[in-house]
């Protein structure tokens, strides 16, 4: 026997579940990688993981190549972005200010990859794992 109340229930449940998987998804922190440019930024050159300062590529921070970990400098604040220009297949770890006494944050993907809108906010150290 058809219940139109029950039925109506049902629908309110489902367009809340469905409404509720929305915001979840829309506020889950992105902390995935974008795809790699289609060529590093001019001031990243090949066999280097380059840190900037600014989105999209802009205000150089750092740039290492040495295969050990290393402590960002200073300054380069919570937004930023950065290119990992290492040699095809190259990760980078990054790091708060445990280091590597558990402070684990992130790795990236292998090179070449790329995030144009990163935070360096609880960053302290990368590490490039070559």
């Amino acid at each position: 026997m058809f219940n139109p109340t029950r039925r109506t229930s049902l629908r309110k449940l489902l367009v809340t579940a469905g409404a509720l998987t929305a915001v979840a998804l829309s506020t889950a922190p992105s902390n995935a990688a974008q795809p790699a440019l289609r060529s590093a930024p001019a001031d990243c050159p090949k066999g280097y993981f380059c840190g900037y300062k600014q989105a999209n590529f802009q205000q150089l921070g750092f740039r290492y190549k040495d295969c050990y970990i290393q402590e960002i400098p200073d300054g380069m604040g919570s937004g930023g972005s950065w290119y990992n220009n290492q040699t095809p297949g190259t990760t980078t770890g990054m790091y708060n200010k445990n280091g590597t006494n558990g402070g684990w944050l992130y790795t990236t993907p292998g090179a070449p990859s790329s995030d144009a809108h990163g935070s360096w906010g609880p960053v302290w150290y990368v590490w490039n794992y070559c």
